[in-house]
């Protein structure tokens, strides 16, 4: 063989590699601040697919932030809950019509009416104020998801002064968009997680499946988190609400957590500190764990028995430690200790 044969052969075999490189999924991972919290995303794609995905993304998250947002004052919810005549886009309206579904299914433990209950808790603002029964009582009347509909791409209220609020589903919402738009670019390796809301499809480069970890509750909201509970994600989601880190003391000493039982008007005060649900959808989970912790564990209970296949995973306080509480569905896939 000639010197110019060997030379040839040499860089047809470079010629090769690089094309097959081309063509072989690689790791990426994105990290970054969205709805204010964190995202990170890990997914797997050819340098094609590969192609504007970051921008994409950042496009996705400032057309969720500009319809549903209620901490951009010019959102479309905003204006909604302003009383504004506005055409609902698809976003805001996709929100809403998941928002009903998760209500009907709770009879009414998940209600996105709670808007102006969560206001005046200062929980959708940086000011806070101190709320007393009497103001409890008088916005109270204006919950009830049965109260506002959609007509002609435009809400109506029965009552002027009921404000929505898509907190509850919205991040879950953003990881199920997300995934939808990997699948549009035949991406279909990949974890998604928006501040805790986890999506994850497919398996990592090893062939293993996606870990995900579970917060252990702390006293404190400042405390370093920490993990002993993990579970794989097999095309799944898992989402995870908690009273232990989203509270603030009201002036008198009280903690007020961030979830809102819609039937009172009050703070849930129960012993339940957190629900993980699994499922498919993230924005199911997102709604169901925030329902659930209005519920509390009991009331949860009798609810996942009447519906079997939704899996889930409880952190409660009794008997001066902590205690858990597994569906019989999903107990055989939690761990303890990390592999």
């Amino acid at each position: 063989m000639t010197k110019y044969s060997k030379l040839l052969i040499l860089n047809l075999i470079l010629i090769l590699f690089f094309w097959a490189c081309s063509k072989s999924p690689q790791r990426n991972t994105l990290d970054g601040m969205v709805q204010g919290s964190y995202y990170h995303i890990i997914y797997y794609a050819t340098p094609t697919q590969n192609q504007s995905v970051s921008q994409d993304l950042q496009n996705l998250f400032n057309q969720i932030d500009q319809s549903v947002s209620l901490w951009n004052k010019e959102s479309l919810i905003n204006q909604v809950n302003q009383n504004k005549d506005v055409e609902l886009d698809s976003i805001f309206i996709d929100c809403f019509v998941k928002s009903q579904e998760i209500s009907e299914l709770t009879e009414g433990y998940l209600d996105c009416t709670i808007g102006a209950l969560v206001e005046k808790y200062g929980f959708a603002a940086k000011e806070r104020e101190e709320i007393t029964q009497e103001q409890i009582d008088s916005l109270l009347q204006y919950v009830g998801y049965n109260n506002i509909k959609i007509e002609n791409s435009r809400i109506k209220k029965k009552f002027a002064q009921t404000k929505i609020d898509f907190n509850a589903i919205a991040q879950g919402y953003t990881s199920d968009k997300i995934a939808q738009y990997f699948f549009q670019k035949g991406i279909t390796n990949f974890i998604i997680d928006i501040a805790g809301e986890v999506r994850a499809n497919g398996t990592k480069d090893n062939g293993k499946l996606w870990t995900c970890a579970i917060e252990q509750p702390s006293d404190s909201s400042n405390q370093e988190r920490s993990y002993n509970t993990y579970l794989e994600l097999k095309d799944q989601s898992i989402v995870t609400s908690g009273s232990y880190r989203k509270y603030y003391i009201d002036e008198k000493g009280n903690k007020k957590s961030h979830t809102i039982d819609p039937f009172t008007g009050r703070s849930v005060t129960h012993n339940l500190l957190s629900v993980s649900v699994v499922d498919k959808s993230a924005t199911l989970c997102d709604g169901l764990a925030t329902a659930f912790m209005v519920m509390g564990l009991e009331k949860s209970k009798t609810f996942l028995q009447h519906h079997p296949h939704i899996q889930a995973h409880f952190i409660y306080w009794d008997n001066n430690q902590y205690q858990t509480y597994t569906t019989p569905n999903l107990k055989h896939r939690i761990n303890y200790i990390r592999e």
